[in-house]
């Protein structure tokens, strides 16, 4: 088959996340099964096509990073390589809808949308209410500058103009990496359960996290994601001083870039040592790493922590596991498949300090265990994630969405590609 891929985010340019480790994994997966696979990505200094890993790259330099302007402009450059290639089937993510602008060039284009998280879920739970003494100190403040109080600002999720909705509507099939996603989704959304199947992502571990000894006694916790609210770091910083009354010599790193604290003046950095002072030598802040560096921040680990309020199919969890380290992971979201439901990690509710510290604390009293979780985890990576198993899936999928696309025919094409992007 001939196979293109439209992400905003594909390595190294723009090796923002989750999104650029799937494509980069699955557009190899496929072309080492003998398809022909071309990417359509962006970039923010260079523009044109090069040869990479045997892939056909398309790069389009976006320098201002405005997401209508690269639907737009990656759209026409596939409909132009369209004429030439004669794609099979197309695939881009829900959120931010970046494809949408080469599906509506091309009407009648086989589209399989991939979930990853859309961004009225990551709004949501990223949404801090304000607290009393919050609204007192705005209202104080500005009356002593002469000003009218100001309420907080509400946020109103609009769901008949979600671009990412419409986008995922137009999908003739629509995989989700995890059951829980996908639910949520046929329920929110209200899309077609018949169209919404589960295909894991495939995951390649590296040599380096696959040949890391089981056994490690380090005393150190890590975290590895972006420090935001949705990655459930508050509540972790909440369970710190629990572990430490108990284990004072355990020590707790965060790994990833601080992004700020919303209705605050702080970064999360600044609001987890703020609330943990008084343990402040137990804790490490690397900021953002090279993804060569994950294995040996791994090898210093014992436990790794990922308490997310919800999570869709987290890297840093394959990653942890593929190195059998003791995992403790959410379970709102993938991350309890992944764990295959508490049997190769333990699983915490969101927003539960006290069963972080419980889970954490088991791990740290039973070493044994945690190296057994930890060898069962790495053998799960093994056999559910492999390039075999997944890239069947992945076939199956795209000859479904040509089929219904050829039953359809072409969508009804529109007079304007310049729908705005949620």
């Amino acid at each position: 088959m001939k196979i293109a891929f439209v992400s905003y985010e594909y390595p190294p340019d723009t090796a923002l996340g989750g999104i650029a480790t799937y494509v980069d994994q699955v557009s190899k997966l496929l072309k080492q099964r003998g398809h022909q696979i071309e990417i359509f990505s962006g970039s923010s200094y260079r523009h044109g096509t090069e040869i990479e890993d045997g892939i056909v790259v398309h790069r389009v330099q976006d320098k201002e990073k405005n997401r209508k302007n690269f639907s737009l402009n990656v759209g026409r450059v596939f409909a132009e390589r369209h004429t030439v290639v004669k794609f099979d089937v197309l695939e881009g993510a829900e959120i931010y809808a970046y494809a949408r602008g080469a599906v509506q060039l091309v009407p009648d284009i086989p589209l399989v949308v991939k979930l990853h998280t859309p961004s009225f879920v990551i709004r949501q739970i990223n949404l801090v209410q304000p607290s009393i003494q919050m609204k007192v100190r705005r209202y104080i403040g500005a009356l002593r500058r002469g000003n009218k109080p100001q309420p907080f600002p509400r946020w109103h999720y609009d769901i008949k103009n979600d671009i990412e909705r419409l986008h995922t509507l137009d999908a003739d099939e629509i995989t989700t990496p995890s059951k829980a996603l996908g639910d949520k989704l046929i329920e929110v959304w209200e899309l077609p359960a018949e169209k919404v199947l589960h295909i894991p992502n495939p995951y390649i571990p590296s040599e380096e996290l696959l040949n890391l000894p089981v056994k490690s006694n380090t005393n150190v916790v890590t975290f590895m994601g972006r420090l935001e609210v949705r990655k459930g770091v508050l509540d972790l910083a909440r369970a710190i001083p629990l572990i430490l009354q108990q284990y004072p010599n355990t020590r707790f790193r965060f790994v990833g870039r601080s992004l700020p604290l919303p209705l605050s003046n702080l970064n999360m950095q600044q609001h987890i040592e703020k609330t943990v002072q008084r343990y402040r030598n137990s804790l490490e802040f690397t900021g953002s790493v090279r993804l060569d560096s994950i294995p040996s921040i791994l090898a210093d680990t014992d436990i790794c922590v990922f308490p997310s309020i919800w999570e869709n199919f987290p890297n840093v969890c394959l990653e942890s596991m593929a190195a059998a380290r003791g995992v403790v992971g959410s379970s709102a979201g993938g991350m309890m498949e992944m764990l295959d439901f508490g049997r190769t990690g333990r699983l915490i509710p969101p927003r539960s300090p006290e069963k972080i510290a419980k889970a954490v604390i088991e791990l740290l009293e039973n070493p044994e265990l945690r190296m057994q979780l930890g060898q069962a985890a790495r053998d799960r990576v093994l056999t559910e994630y492999n390039l075999e198993r997944i890239g069947a899936l992945q076939e199956a999928s795209y000859v479904r969405a040509i089929e219904r696309r050829q039953a359809l025919g072409a969508r009804e094409s529109k007079d304007s590609v310049s729908e705005g992007i949620a």
